[in-house]
């Protein structure tokens, strides 16, 4: 049984929006300035405050990102107690794509009991649900194809069977 989601439909009206800037100095170092702004901020009022911050900065503004969110409640009581059911276990996957050597890194937390090997921790990637997972983020990542899945707990290899795919 997997938790239950409380965030709307991604075609559901925005709740929040931020705004940052991409900044990197002579040094190569990096910086983030982001703002909340009103969902409904224009275009044209988003590229004055970062013309005017590009104006008083020495940095290099190389990135614009607009975030907008869509959220539910954020309660612990719809998400499910059992076996691996903390945030800091998870699936390591890594995709690739042959013709551009690009990589890509997913990770699902907190796994339901069917998308593993029994109580073993190996995944079973051909579950019905990570299948329809990986499916998912195929069809967003563009000849990206699935390599390899590992569980590990906090993000940590802990000498867990690796599936190649």
């Amino acid at each position: 049984m997997a938790g239950t989601r409380t965030a709307p439909a991604f075609t559901a009206a925005a709740n929040k929006r931020i705004v940052s800037l991409g900044l990197i100095d002579a040094s190569g170092d990096l910086w983030s300035e982001a703002m909340p702004v009103p969902v409904a901020a224009t275009a044209a009022t988003i590229e004055a405050w970062a013309a005017a911050y590009q104006a008083a900065s020495n940095a290099s503004l190389h990135a614009i990102n607009d975030f907008i969110e869509r959220f539910g409640a954020a309660d612990p009581d719809n998400a499910v107690a059992a076996y691996r059911a903390s945030v800091k276990s998870g699936i390591n996957a890594s995709y690739s794509n042959p013709t551009t050597l690009v990589t890509y890194g997913s990770r699902l937390v907190a796994p339901i009991a069917a998308v593993m090997q029994g109580n073993q921790d190996i995944p079973l990637v051909s579950a019905t649900e990570y299948t329809d997972l990986v499916t998912a983020i195929e069809a967003i990542k563009t000849g990206f194809g699935l390599d390899t899945a590992q569980y590990t707990d906090r993000r940590e290899r802990k000498n867990n069977p690796k599936i190649k795919i």
